[in-house]
This record gives structure tokens, sequence and C-alpha cells, in this order.
């Protein structure tokens, strides 16, 4: 039995399809435009059933947007935070 092909439709009026082709056309090399892109296809394609090829490279990607829209450098060295005592006790 022939199974019927899967086709991937993007709505062009979705804010977000509007918004990456204003970067790209702005600048066709815009890393935060491509990673927007890659994920969009690859959650499009979990929610579909399928599996992807490299899970990890689609966290990274996350990450990465989640780091730009937090002003956070993904890069910088982690900082040891000190919990108060009491703060530690009240968490068990």
């Amino acid at each position: 039995m022939m199974s019927g092909r899967k086709t991937l439709e993007i709505n062009p009026n979705h804010p977000v399809v509007v918004d990456l082709l204003t970067k790209v056309k702005a600048n066709k090399e815009d890393s935060a435009a491509k990673d927007t892109a890659a994920v969009l296809f690859q959650t499009a394609l979990i929610e579909s059933g399928y599996e992807i090829a490299d899970p990890s490279a689609l966290v990274n990607r996350v990450y990465r947007l989640m780091s730009k829209e937090l002003g956070v450098d993904p890069d910088a060295p982690l900082k040891e935070l000190e919990v108060p005592e009491d703060e530690e006790e009240a968490e068990e």
C-alpha cells in the first residue's frame, strides 16, 4: 500500500514568516533568521510525526535564539551563585 506524501505548507501571512522574509531581504547571511527558519522547519517536522536527524542541533539553535532574545552571551562563562542557607532549607 502506498502512503500519501506529506506536504509542508507555509502561511505567508504569519507574522513569523513575514518577519523572516524582511530579515532575509535585508541580510541574506542573518544568523538569527537562519536559526529561526531551521527551528520553524524542524518543529514542523516533529509536530507532523517525523524524527529529525540531529535533535541536538535543534536544541542548540533554540538556546542561541533564547540567549539573543534575553540579551545573554551564549558563550559567557558560568557564574557560581551563592544560595543563602535559609533558602536551601526551604527547598528541601
